[in-house]
């Protein structure tokens, strides 16, 4: 038995290590085409000239790059789930949703490999290429196909060791009844619609035609309750919008849009600035910036009362401005600044909280991840988006540290006494965080004056700081080994979310259903303040219970066509929906930052944390209010830009 057990895990570090081997190199791809990018942009200010259409070479290198990371994320199981009623699923019960959850991911590599296998052959027939250079397009089809049969191959071997664990698993707890019923409604579902499918297509087609509305409340019924299921989120969206649109389109069509729009997003010219900006972070990480930017933050608020809690404010969001993701955030300064104001007597509930809260500023202080997914997915300018969220993250920011100074005033004994910072102390701090001032500066100033695009930006912002890791002598083998595989993992799960993403929201506007919510809503006899709050309301409740990149993946093709028909702007909408749903992380009882806090430090109760964090809830709330009232907060930055 014991070599039976011991076999598979063998395969599987086999397995890790060859996918792991393959994604190295293709983010050393991408490093080395920020590379490319940099030395383009020199010459163009140097010499005044530049490489003719490189753009059209390095979407295809950073597409292949991508699509590469797929096989080590099936490999290290990067998949979104969400596990809010683990607690209350029996552990043979988990084991077998498990299993369910892989076999529709297998089915969602299946399709995409089979798909863009389909497009590369008709690509080659018809001799497409690219407009400028004529590159042909198919043999890059043909990488991606095969990455993802590779994804699909590593998913079988998930698949046989999910199956392998859930038969040995002993029978635990049992399962909750909550649990159970959703199984059986989710269980119902499906065999239905499989059913009507196969005994009368006809008449299901006509159903989408003659009840889009309905149909679409069934999807979203069937990808609430997957989610629930612990299904991954990438593999249940791309599942109900092929099957949605094969219903209307037939096989061949449905499976040509869910290939075809795959592919030709990783050929977006702006696909490599999620990689780029995560590479970016990483290499900061690596090069000590946080310590930097603490250092900085304590040696200049020091000299005031509370003065570590504001340091760690400010920190956060000046960690947040290379890392871009707040759960990071919080985890980094969670260790950092936690044992230091634990060490001079900081109340506990302030400790927590203050890290909690600043690290919900990683995703909204520019260049952030989430933003960029929402510019991807709404075809909106991510350097417009990024500009915009600046005023709001400034106004976050000065909030969060009113809630300190608010907490601090009325609550003396919740932080020692002040302690002034020598003179020599600042100086040496300013000088060891300049390099990564100025590296926010240049990124973010070269792209806010016109200098950079987007993408330019995030080459120099990755180039930039693989430089300041080698300078410092922070990178070895070891530490360039982990930067690629913690961008890969990252990289190949929001990548897979939106290509699921993609296909649900091609389903739910090929069914009408938006414009007859938006027509719906412009029938309300409410002003669209109203609906805009609640709107802010439903997102403060979903970002209590899911990642931001989830509430963004199943709300946007619905709310999207909402917001535009009321008339806002989708610069403003998109910092608004980021701001509410990273004010959900902190968000009792199931904020996820508020858990992260309590696994770094397991002696502080989860309640504690809960009530140190409603003062920064308060200011959140306040933050809100100011965004809707004041449309210019996000809107006046970016109508300067060159």
């Amino acid at each position: 038995m014991e070599e039976t057990l011991n076999a598979p895990q063998g395969a599987d570090r086999w397995v890790r290590d060859i996918t792991g081997a393959i994604a190295v190199v293709a983010i050393a791809g991408v490093l080395l085409g920020a590379g490319v990018i940099v030395m383009d942009v020199l010459g163009k200010w140097v010499f005044n000239k530049n490489v003719f259409a490189l753009n059209e070479i390095m979407s295809l290198v950073f597409a292949m790059a991508v699509a590469a990371t797929f096989p080590a994320g099936a490999a290290n199981r990067v998949n979104l789930r969400i596990d809010l009623l683990a607690p209350i699923t029996g552990l043979r019960m988990t084991a077998w949703l498990t299993v369910l959850g892989s076999v529709v991911l297998l089915c969602f590599y299946l399709m995409l490999a089979w798909s863009i296998w389909g497009l590369g052959l008709r690509y080659s027939d018809q001799g497409r290429a690219t407009a400028l250079l004529e590159v042909p397009l198919a043999p890059a089809y043909f990488v991606i196909s095969v990455a993802m049969w590779a994804s699909s191959a590593v998913q079988v071997f998930n698949l046989v060791e999910d199956t392998r664990k859930a038969l040995a698993t002993p029978r635990g707890r049992g399962t909750g009844g909550v649990v159970i019923a959703l199984i059986i409604l989710f269980a119902a579902l499906c065999l239905g619609i499989f059913y009507w499918t196969m005994t009368d297509m006809g008449s299901l087609t006509n159903f989408m035609f003659t009840s889009p509305g309905l149909a679409v409340l069934i999807a979203f019924a069937l990808l609430w309750l997957g989610v629930f299921l612990q299904i991954p989120l990438a593999s249940v969206t791309a599942m109900i919008g092929v099957v949605g649109a094969l219903t209307v389109l037939g096989p061949n069509a449905a499976m040509n849009t869910f290939g075809g729009d795959s592919a030709d997003f990783l050929r977006n010219d702006q696909v490599a600035t999620l990689p780029l900006f995560l590479i970016m972070g990483a290499f900061s990480v690596a090069a000590g910036v946080s310590h930097d930017l603490f250092r900085l933050g304590h040696a200049l608020l020091g000299p005031f009362r509370g003065g570590l809690a504001y340091a760690t404010i400010a920190a956060c969001a000046g960690f947040g401005a290379v890392s871009g993701n707040s759960v990071v955030t919080s985890a980094t300064f969670g260790r950092m600044a936690l044992p230091e104001m634990q060490k001079l007597g900081y109340a506990p509930t302030l400790a927590t909280a203050t890290v909690a809260a600043g690290g919900t500023l990683g995703a909204l202080v520019p260049p952030s991840g989430v933003i960029i997914l929402f510019a991807l997915l709404t075809e909106e300018s991510i350097g417009a988006l990024f500009v915009a969220a600046m005023l709001p993250a400034a106004l976050a920011i000065l909030l969060y540290i009113g809630a300190v100074f608010a907490t601090v005033s009325l609550s003396k004994e919740t932080v020692p006494a002040a302690a002034p910072v020598p003179l020599s102390e600042i100086r040496s701090a300013f000088i060891a965080a300049g390099p990564v001032v100025g590296m926010f500066a240049v990124v973010i100033g070269g792209l806010y004056s016109g200098l950079f695009t987007v993408t330019e930006s995030a080459a120099v912002g990755a180039v930039c700081a693989f430089l300041l890791a080698i300078f410092r002598g922070r990178l070895n083998r070891a530490t360039l080994l982990r930067v690629f595989s913690e961008t890969t993992t990252t990289v190949a799960m929001i990548y897979a979310l939106i290509f699921g993403g993609l296909m649900f929201a091609f389903f739910v506007n090929l069914s009408g259903a938006p414009d007859l919510v938006a027509n719906w809503v412009s029938g309300i006899d409410a002003k669209p303040v109203l609906i805009l709050a609640l709107l802010v309301v439903i997102y403060l409740l979903l970002g209590s219970v899911m990642d931001s990149f989830g509430v963004m993946i199943i709300t946007l093709p619905v709310v999207t066509p909402i917001i535009l028909h009321m008339g806002y702007d989708m610069l403003f909408w998109g910092v608004l929906m980021l701001v509410v749903v990273e004010i959900g992380m902190i968000t009792p009882p199931f904020g996820m930052n508020l858990f992260i806090i309590k696994n770094i430090d397991p002696k502080i109760s989860l309640t504690t944390v809960m009530k140190g964090v409603f003062p920064f809830i308060i200011a959140d709330l306040v933050k809100i209010i100011l965004i809707i009232a004041f449309p210019a907060l996000s809107l006046w930055l970016p109508s300067t830009m060159n």
